[in-house]
C-alpha cells in the first residue's frame, strides 16, 4: 500500500512578517508532510512558540550569523523519520545559514537559499561557488548513501527565457546572467532534473514564483521562476506532479509543491 507524500517549499521574505499574514492558515490548508522555508530572517529566540514548536511538526531553524538576513528551516510531518546535516560544512557558506540537508528513509532533501549575485554583480563569484558545492555534495551523498537527492529552494536564477517575463531587458540582471544560466546546464548535465518542467512544456511561460511588489507586478503575472524542485534524474519515477501555488500571498515568492509516491 502507498500514499502521497506533500513536500512544499517556500521562501517566505522573513518569517515574522509571513506569520502575520497567514502562514499558519496556509499550513493548515496546504497540509504539506514536509516544509522547505528560505530567508527566514530570524534566530529561533525571535520566533512565536508556534513557529517553533508548529503542531504536528518537528521544525529545525538555521539561521545566519547576520541577525534579520537569510536563513533556512525545515518541517517534518510527526513520524517520518529523518537525520538532519546543518550546512555544507564550509564556513563561508554556513555562516549565512543556506542549507540544511535532510536524509530520510528513501530520498535526501537539501532545503537551500541560494546567494543573490548582487545588482552590481559582485556576489556572483560567490553565488556560483555555492552553487557548484551543492551540487559536488549531492552527487557525493547519492554515491555514498546510495539515495537519490532532491534539491528545493530559492535558486535565485532563472534557467531559460521562458522563465522570467522579461527576458530581454534583463540580460545583464543577475538571476538571468548567461554566466548563471550556464551554471544550470551544467547541473542538468551532471544528472539533476528540473521537476516542475518534467510536468510542463519546456517552451510554456508564465509560469513564475517570484514578482517584485513594485507595479502590480504580481497581479499582472510579470515574474520570474527562480524556485525549483530539481532531483537526481533516477528519482523521477518517484514523482507524481511538481506545482507553484501563485494564488498564495505572504511574500513576494509563492509556494511550490512536489507530490512523491511513498511506500508506507
Amino acid at each position: 500500500m502507498s500514499k502521497e507524500l506533500k513536500i512544499s517549499s517556500w521562501n517566505v521574505a522573513g518569517i515574522r512578517a509571513c506569520e502575520k499574514k497567514g502562514f499558519l492558515d496556509w499550513v493548515a490548508d496546504s497540509n504539506p508532510d514536509i516544509i522547505c522555508l528560505q530567508e527566514t530572517k530570524a534566530m529561533p529566540s525571535q520566533l512565536s512558540d508556534e513557529l517553533v514548536s508548529p503542531k504536528g511538526y518537528s521544525a529545525t531553524y538555521v539561521p545566519a550569523e547576520r541577525k534579520g538576513y537569510s536563513g533556512v528551516a525545515t518541517w517534518v510531518r510527526d513520524g517520518l523519520e529523518f537525520e538532519h546535516t546543518i550546512g555544507l560544512g564550509r564556513e563561508e557558506f554556513d555562516c549565512e545559514g543556506r542549507t540544511l540537508i535532510t536524509e530520510f528513509s528513501s530520498f535526501i532533501l537539501i532545503n537551500c537559499y541560494f546567494p543573490n549575485g548582487k545588482r552590481d554583480h559582485s556576489r556572483v563569484p560567490y553565488k556560483l561557488d555555492f552553487c557548484r558545492e551543492v551540487a559536488s555534495q549531492a552527487l557525493e551523498l547519492k554515491k555514498k548513501k546510495k539515495k537519490e537527492v532532491v534539491i528545493t529552494g530559492d535558486y535565485n536564477t532563472a534557467h531559460h527565457s521562458v522563465d522570467l517575463a522579461n527576458p530581454k531587458t534583463n540580460k545583464k540582471s543577475t538571476g538571468f546572467l548567461p554566466i548563471e544560466r550556464e551554471w544550470m546546464d551544467e547541473f542538468k548535465e551532471q544528472g539533476f532534473t528540473d521537476l516542475f518542467r518534467e510536468f510542463t512544456a519546456p517552451d510554456e511561460n508564465g509560469h513564475y514564483t517570484w514578482w517584485t511588489y513594485r507595479g502590480d507586478c504580481r497581479e499582472r503575472n510579470i515574474g520570474w521562476r527562480i524556485d525549483y524542485f530539481w532531483s537526481t534524474h533516477e528519482f523521477l519515477g518517484r514523482v507524481k506532479n511538481c506545482t507553484h501555488s501563485p494564488e498564495v500571498m505572504g511574500s513576494d515568492h509563492c509556494p511550490i509543491n512536489l507530490f512523491l509516491k511513498e511506500d508506507s
